[in-house]
């Protein structure tokens, strides 16, 4: 039973830990991609600056691209605040599963310890009756 607690504990943990790992490295990509839609958004401000799509038609597909970018980073930031929520969420669990995996363990061989000297008390016990002196 202890045993059966311990292995299931202790494979809790370990999922817990993976689904810490997948959170962080979601995190990472949408950091990643703010980066880049960043750097897109400042390449179309640059672009608006010098002349050569202030004016005219393009503008307005300047403005469109711009809207658009600001969105796409919106959304990432919040889906960035979402899963670092997620992630701190599962690395809390996480620890608490090893902890718990960690006592469930130290219990199993407390058990399983007092079992050996009770074993050993009781032969020493029947090795004494069973010698006569």
């Amino acid at each position: 039973m202890m045993k059966k607690r311990l292995d299931a504990l202790t494979r809790l943990g370990r999922l817990q830990v993976q689904m810490h790992d997948l959170g962080r490295w979601r995190l990472s990509a949408i950091e990643q991609e703010q980066a880049g839609l960043g750097e897109d958004l400042r390449a179309v401000f640059e672009a608006l600056q010098t002349g050569d799509l202030a004016f005219g038609p393009q503008a307005k597909f300047g403005a469109r691209r711009i809207r658009a970018l600001q969105k796409q980073l919106d959304s990432l930031a919040r889906e960035s605040t979402h899963m670092r929520e997620k992630a701190k969420a599962h690395g809390v669990t996480a620890r608490l599963a090893e902890q718990a995996a960690e006592t469930a363990e130290r219990r199993y061989r407390e058990d399983r310890e007092r079992k050996e000297l009770a074993d050993l008390i009781e032969r020493a016990i029947a090795r004494r009756i069973a010698s006569p002196t």
